[in-house]
Formats: structure tokens, sequence, C-alpha cells
């Protein structure tokens, strides 16, 4: 789960799509992070999918991707299908980025729950 410049680094291909396509010749499945533009994720024989960012008003960046992943993991692991796991990650990444901090930002589940139920609940300024 390379973000868009690891991925560049690694197969030498800026358009995250044809990193993606590089990247699956060497493993089944690959997610991209694109920061503020969401993430990819792609399969071999599928088509990729783009799962757009939340829009928020960012206070603190630090520790989204971890938080993306570990709630993306939590999806996947939960047998959620791709594009709604990616989308469950980035909502809790959403919900990091509103507060300050790497570990203390992490929210929990029932709050990525809510956020995730309503979209409109990310759009308020953070507490």
């Amino acid at each position: 789960m390379p973000n868009e410049h690891e991925a560049a680094a690694l197969t030498g291909h800026t358009d995250p799509r044809a990193a993606a396509e590089a990247l699956l010749r060497d493993v089944p499945e690959v997610v991209i992070t694109l920061g503020a533009a969401g993430s990819l994720y792609a399969a071999r024989g599928a088509d990729p999918v783009t799962v757009p960012a939340r829009r928020v008003r960012a206070v603190d960046t630090t520790g989204a991707g971890d938080t993306f992943v570990g709630a993306l993991a939590v999806a996947l692991g939960e047998g959620r299908p791709a594009p709604e796991a990616l989308a469950w990650a980035q909502t809790a990444a959403a919900l990091s980025v509103r507060r300050e901090g790497a570990s203390t930002s992490m929210p929990y589940r029932v709050d990525i729950e809510a956020a995730f139920r309503s979209p409109d609940s990310l759009e308020a300024d953070p507490v």
C-alpha cells in the first residue's frame, strides 16, 4: 500500500494507474493512496477503482496514513468489498486530520461508523 510518491519511485510511473498496473505484475492487489485525492484500488483482472477522499478542513495530517491503513485492514478483515472498505478507511482518515496529533487523532470505531453513515457530519468544523 504505497502512497503515490512511493508507487512512482517503485515503478518509474508518475501516473497512479500506470504505477498500479506495474505493481500488479508482482502482487495480486494494490492500494495506492493519493492524499487529498483519495485512493486507488487495483486487482489483477479487474478495472481499477478510485475512491475520492472526504472533504474536510485539515488541522494536522500526521497519522492520517496510519489511520487509513488500520481502518482498511479492519474493514477488509470484516469482509467488506474493497470499494466500501476504502470509503470507510477514507472516513477514518478524514476524521483523524480534523484533530492534532498522530495516535491521539485516531477516531473510535463508533465515530467512523457515524460519519460513514452520515457524510454531511464531516463538513462541520472540527471540535
